[in-house]
């Protein structure tokens, strides 16, 4: 059972593959993710950034050095896979951000889903332990449409009287896999536009 769960563990932290140059995102509007012909809406106020403007807005958190770290090492951690990524932040609040990145995923049916939420869950808490920040987990499912797979993973983070929401998911179709990080105050996870975008 150990070897599996560091299976699962190795795929998520090396599943989204190289790929070509050739960005798989297109046009935006204001506050809507396209990609490969589907899109994500993020409510209004929220607009495409980039790492280097992303990291001059965080100097602006001096009250909140501990989420400032923790926002840095979420961006290294999306950079390092090497991936076409886009940064999406609310204009207002930069601690309201979204990551969204191209990844080639593996099949998984109901358990093996299961797993991933699980093997995702233990990787956030080491992660969490290492920031010193405390972690709690809300809920972690799966559901499936006839065109996509998803699996997502919803969590808190804490420092002193501080805290944030977050939700990663991971959307598997046909049109390829999807990666988001939606860290925010408000306990906004952006569900419903991402299961539109998984019956498209």
């Amino acid at each position: 059972m150990r070897k599996i769960l560091l299976l699962l563990t190795a795929i998520l932290l090396v599943g989204c593959e190289f790929l070509p140059k050739e960005s798989k995102f297109s046009k935006y509007s204001k506050n809507t993710i396209e990609f490969k012909n589907n899109t994500i809406v993020l409510t209004s106020g929220y607009a495409k950034s980039s790492p280097e403007e992303f990291k001059s807005r965080l100097d602006s958190l001096k009250d909140k050095p501990k989420f400032k770290k923790v926002a840095l090492q979420e961006l290294k951690k999306v950079e390092d896979k090497k991936v076409d990524f886009e940064i999406f932040i609310d204009e207002k609040n930069v601690e309201n951000y979204v990551f969204i990145y191209a990844c080639d995923f593996y099949k998984f049916d109901e358990h093996r889903a299961a797993r991933v939420v699980q093997a995702l869950n233990d990787q956030l808490l080491d992660e969490s332990n290492s920031q010193e920040v405390k972690y709690k987990r809300i809920h972690g499912r799966y559901f499936f449409t006839s065109n996509s797979k998803v699996v997502k993973l919803k969590y808190l983070k804490a420092y002193k009287k501080d805290r944030k929401f977050q939700t990663e998911y991971i959307v598997a179709s046909k049109s390829g896999g999807i990666g988001l990080l939606i860290s925010n105050l408000e306990d906004i996870d952006f569900e419903g536009s991402i299961k539109r975008l998984a019956v498209k």
